[in-house]
């Protein structure tokens, strides 16, 4: 298998991720429109224990695998990367299999004392079979992104999104005659059929391509290691990584219940609370996380590039890989945390054909930029054996963000937009957390002209969107958003050159499409 460059795997997972978030977008359009905020409640309400099951069945071991795999391959020990995958798929298989039977028999226990919607119960059984899928996906996947090769891993996320978006709709509009809790359980049953066909993918690429027997065949420098041996350091990275999803996965699972308690304590019913936080987690946390398509792929392609160079003691290449992340991160974040802002409303009813998830996407919107931030600055502290600190940084957001939303959700004033405003204090304090800690082991400053040279050109690029949407009158909401962010973007990128922050030669690297790109831009005046 072909090792790819950082920016290579970083841009073909962006890639992959952007058509899977546009195709996600699609189904959930429709299946807002199909089932409604109150189906999108009950869909969403299992998910927490998805989450969380999730979060012990694979230990964050996908994290130390990846991580464990590119050391070896540094050091060329190929016995070890058989040894890690051997342990890591008896961990985890044997994890699912266990947790999926306690899910099929905790499953009215659950929807009675757990959850505050027992309609949730046919939701929760269609999504039990789910666990041991997405268990062996992750172990293939860590092991490709071990491999720093992320091509198997997009297109089986392509694969499954498609499909996803064919079932879910599918089931969900046959099970909708039959009620609205067996449309969502419909709607999960859908997940489950698009995420064993990127499983399926996944396996036979793996065994078609890339097997493990394929180690076999070149020198094995060391002898075995036992298996207790890489157990421990299996779990020497997954274990901080495990206990801060385990927390992250608790404040999912409470997060819910605590909310439509809260909400129901101020007087409105107990389907009223499901659909105010359907509009909250379905839909305006789904626009808000747009951007993340783009940092949750620098933090898989981070873990294992910081990892190799941590091996190699290259800590200068430690060091450009941090900025990078962070200028990168910088350039993405930026913008769209400025457009959310701007077109909340135009973007919620264009898009869900709900105008109350406006106004909780503006409130959380401006704070984009650190909670796109945060992804990429806990892969690098995992990458360089500081698991143990993003966990502590991850434990204080999550506890900060269950008290936020117990003091004012229930506050009749504040109501949902108090889980916004949770969103918006826990997110600031754990990326906040997370870069005194990477400053503190790599010594990272920020470069101050050229951030506020990304800031100003962010400022400019808003006043000209404000202008377009003067100048267009009314339209369609669509097609303000459209027009409105496209002639931004322009505008954004125009200044951006002219500053030489994304000069041409950088335009040039990006992968594939990069010189094609390039040759194009240059024959636009000034752009150099």
């Amino acid at each position: 298998m072909s090792k790819q460059s950082f920016l290579k795997g970083a841009v073909i997972l962006v890639a992959a991720s952007l058509v899977t978030r546009v195709l996600g977008f699609v189904y959930k359009i429709f299946l807002s429109r199909m089932i409604g905020a109150e189906g999108i409640g009950l869909f969403q309400t299992v998910f927490p224990i998805l989450m969380f099951v999730m979060t012990i069945t694979t230990a964050g071991l996908p994290v130390a695998l990846s991580k464990l795999i590119a050391e070896a391959l540094v050091q060329e020990d190929y016995r070890r990367v058989r040894r890690i995958m051997t342990v890591s798929f008896t961990a985890v298989l044997s994890l699912s299999i266990v947790f999926t039977g306690l899910m099929l028999v905790l499953a009215p226990w659950l929807t009675t004392h757990v959850l505050t919607d027992p309609r949730a119960y046919q939701t929760l059984l269609a999504m039990t079979p789910i666990v041991i899928i997405i268990a062996i996906s992750s172990i293939l996947r860590g092991y490709f992104q071990g491999m720093q090769n992320m091509s198997p891993n997009a297109i089986a996320s392509i694969l499954e999104q498609s499909a996803r978006i064919v079932t879910v709709l599918l089931f969900a509009s046959y099970l909708l005659p039959y009620g609205l809790q067996y449309a969502a359980a419909g709607a999960m049953l859908g997940m489950v059929a698009g995420e064993l066909i990127g499983l399926s993918y996944l396996v036979y690429t793996y065994y078609s391509k890339y097997p493990l027997r394929r180690f076999q065949q070149q020198e094995l420098k060391k002898a075995q290691e036992p298996f207790r041996h890489t157990l421990r350091s299996l779990l020497e990275i997954a274990v901080p990584v495990t206990l801060s999803r385990i927390v992250s996965s608790v404040t999912y699972a409470i997060e819910p219940i605590l909310v439509t308690r809260c909400l129901v304590a101020t007087g409105v019913t107990a389907a009223m609370a499901t659909t105010l936080y359907g509009q909250y987690s379905g839909m305006a946390i789904s626009l808000l996380l747009l951007p993340t398509v783009f940092t949750w792929s620098l933090q898989t392609t981070l873990v294992p590039a910081i990892s190799e160079a941590v091996a190699a003691k290259e800590h200068k290449l430690v060091q450009r890989r941090l900025y990078q992340a962070f200028r990168m991160t910088a350039l993405v974040g930026f913008p769209t945390s400025a457009i959310l802002t701007l077109f909340a409303n135009e973007l919620s009813n264009a898009v869900f054909n709900d105008p109350a998830v406006g106004p909780i996407l503006a409130l959380m919107a401006p704070c984009g930029f650190l909670l796109y931030l945060q992804a990429p600055l806990a892969g690098i502290l995992q990458g360089m054996n500081r698991a143990g600190e993003a966990m502590f940084n991850s434990i204080v957001g999550s506890i900060i963000k269950l008290g936020v939303i117990y003091y004012l959700v229930a506050k009749p004033e504040f109501g949902i937009y108090g889980v916004a405003w949770s969103v918006v204090i826990s997110a600031s304090l754990t990326t906040v957390l997370h870069f005194l800690s990477v400053s503190r082991h790599l010594g990272f400053y920020l470069n101050i002209p050229e951030l506020s040279k990304i800031i100003a050109t962010t400022v400019i690029m808003c006043a000209g969107m404000m202008q377009v949407q003067h100048m267009l009158g009314p339209v369609s909401d669509a097609w303000l958003v459209t027009l409105c962010s496209l002639c931004g973007f322009a505008v954004y990128f125009f200044i951006l050159n002219l500053l030489r922050i994304i000069p041409l030669t950088s335009v040039r690297r990006i992968p594939r499409i990069g010189p094609t790109v390039a040759g194009f831009l240059r024959f636009i005046p000034f752009v150099r």
